[in-house]
């Protein structure tokens, strides 16, 4: 549940936004969060990544590089998960 925008204000909390960027797209977030700290913005865009990177291997992907920024309400970017991952198969042992 998010605090109402005047309690936000009070406590010192901020709307960050969680943009993902891949080898084929870029998706806006055009909500975000409100969150107290950079430090929980960075918890929640670790999250993200970890739930993109399974949905990807899961689809079966086997080269998988993306981005998640984080940016505040003015556009600026607070840091960047950077991801690449590489599954290879080999054949099965005998």
């Amino acid at each position: 549940m998010e605090a109402p925008p005047m309690l936000c204000e009070t406590i010192g909390m901020q709307r960050y936004f969680f943009h993902v960027l891949n080898q084929t797209s870029y998706v806006r977030d055009e909500v975000g969060a409100e969150l107290a700290s950079l430090t929980l913005a960075r918890a929640r865009a670790s999250d993200a990544a970890g739930e993109i990177l399974t949905s990807d291997l899961r689809e079966g992907k086997t080269d998988i590089v993306f981005d998640v920024h984080v940016e505040d309400d003015e556009g600026a970017r607070f840091l960047t998960v950077h991801i690449v991952a590489t599954v290879e198969a080999g054949a099965p042992p005998h």
